[in-house]
């Protein structure tokens, strides 16, 4: 199929579409994304934070739980963002864009 036809395909869909089912130029909504990005970061500091502990464990440090502490606010940073990001979501219905 050459990009000819492909033109053609598309012209053909735009017209049997008519002018209310017209696709919004943005498919993503901005705040949801800002939201998942903090949720991602949060959940990658509480994992780096329990690599550290893990290698602290394995290098035979005895003030291991000195981790203890860091991995309990930054597992509250996930659950925070988390909620957030789930709170955003149901408030705009934006789960699909």
């Amino acid at each position: 199929m050459g990009s000819g036809d492909c033109a053609k395909i598309e012209e053909m869909a735009q017209e049997g579409r008519g002018d209310s089912a017209e696709v919004p130029k943005t498919g993503f909504c901005e705040e949801k994304k800002r939201f998942l990005k903090e949720f991602l970061d949060a959940i990658h500091e509480l994992v780096e934070m329990q690599s550290q502990q893990t290698q602290a464990v394995i290098d035979g440090d005895p003030d291991f739980t000195r981790f203890d502490v860091l991995l309990h606010m930054a597992h509250d940073r996930k659950e925070q963002a988390k909620y957030a990001l789930m709170a955003h979501i149901e408030a705009h219905r934006c789960e699909e864009a």
